[in-house]
């Protein structure tokens, strides 16, 4: 299932999750104390470069190559949050925040696409597998990362959790300058405008069965699913009186339900289209929850149904968009999947902040309503050709 030199580099990408994890709930929490406006403005400005600049990511990587692209960007970060460390040092200011969410959102914009298809080029063979082995590594950091970016913020402070990060990206970086995929398609030659490339990527995206309703079933999940993990909940948490480390455990449980799935999946393979569609039910069910119920364990049980719901539509709907991907466009069809992630959340942050400024229950009203949204176009998706085996 796996191809020489993917296990190295799956060990090293998931250490750098596991530090980027830390290093996001840091940066929400210390933004969170200076209020709902400011906690909305950070991750507002990170999601600007992540939704102006993905597009152009993937012509890079598509042009320059999809490992150099990434390695480059791993880089760039381990300055970035090498010198947070050192700047945190004595206690951060807002505009600190603001300037790391936006340089951190510059380079994830440009290595996104490279990344997110990186799996296949250890071939084509049990791709929904393979995918869902990063996805259940990924999750595990994702889980761990929150409950010890808590733990950390009451040890060592922003300088630990971000120096801890630019460690795991010297890790990653290290193995990309190793590994050799089997199956790294040559870079395309830069021919015409990175505009051109951009309307060719586009173009080819629309006339491939099932890549626009994948794209809208992501669009809505992403509008209301990362603005509730990322804001709402630690508003929340801090409204109700839980601790740093307290909101950190429910936040990973979003990541803990979520691994929940794609294990099975990494055993069993891509779940069947019923599954799938009944996910974002599951979710909105979580965020009831949420919203009626203040205790520190129900709203570990409610952010994890959220996890389960949403990985369940998006370990089916993932793998059979990278499957239906052109090989020369491998890095572009992906960033139009980052677009989608990202766009949807630089709209939806401020105006759920605007909401939780009135009232933390108003914001999960409004997120358990986006949720509900994703359901037509999930069902679209279920009615599509299957692509790959679907087993669970």
């Amino acid at each position: 299932m796996t191809g020489r030199g993917f296990r190295p580099w799956l060990a090293a990408s998931t250490a750098s999750v596991f530090g980027d994890s830390v290093t996001f709930f840091a940066l929400g929490w210390a933004a969170a104390g200076f209020g709902a406006d400011a906690a909305s403005l950070v991750l507002t400005i990170e999601g600007i470069p992540l939704a102006v600049l993905v597009l152009a990511g993937g012509v890079l990587a598509d042009r320059v190559g999809i490992r150099r692209t990434m390695a480059a960007c791993d880089a760039a970060m381990v300055l970035v949050m090498a010198a947070f460390a050192l700047g945190a040092i004595g206690g951060a200011d807002l505009w600190m925040l603001v300037a790391v969410g936006a340089l951190s959102g510059t380079i994830q914009a440009l290595r996104r696409p490279a990344e997110g298809v990186f799996p296949r080029l250890f071939g084509a063979e049990d791709l929904d597998r393979r995918m869902a082995l990063v996805g259940s590594a990924h999750q595990i950091a994702r889980t761990a990362g929150p409950a010890a970016g808590g733990f950390l913020l009451g040890h060592g402070g922003l300088p630990l959790t971000a120096g801890l990060d630019a460690a795991t990206y010297a890790a990653v970086l290290g193995a990309l300058l190793l590994v050799r995929p089997p199956h790294e398609p040559v870079p395309e030659p830069g021919q015409g405008s990175v505009w051109r490339s951009l309307v060719d990527g586009a173009k080819a995206a629309r006339r491939t069965p099932g890549v626009v309703p994948v794209l809208v079933a992501i669009t809505g999940l992403a509008a209301s699913v990362l603005p509730l993990v990322m804001l709402a909940l630690p508003l929340a948490g801090r409204e109700r009186g839980w601790s740093a480390a307290e909101t950190g455990l429910v936040s990973g449980a979003w990541v803990a339900g979520g691994l929940v799935m794609t294990l099975l999946v990494a055993r069993r393979g891509a779940p069947r289209a019923p599954v799938a569609v009944a996910g974002p039910v599951l979710a909105v069910a979580g965020v009831v929850l949420l919203a009626l119920r203040t205790e520190v364990w129900v709203g570990v049980v409610a952010i994890g149904l959220v996890g389960v719901g949403t990985t369940m539509l998006t370990s089916y709907l993932i793998p059979a968009y990278v499957a239906r991907t052109p090989p020369e466009m491998l890095a572009r069809f992906s960033s139009l999947t980052q677009l989608a992630q990202t766009g949807p959340v630089l709209v939806a942050t401020p105006l759920l902040g605007a909401a939780a400024g009135v009232d933390v229950r108003l914001a999960l009203a409004a997120v358990g309503a986006l949720l509900l949204t994703t359901v037509p176009a999930a069902a679209r998706v279920a009615r599509l050709p299957e692509s790959i085996p679907q087993r669970v």
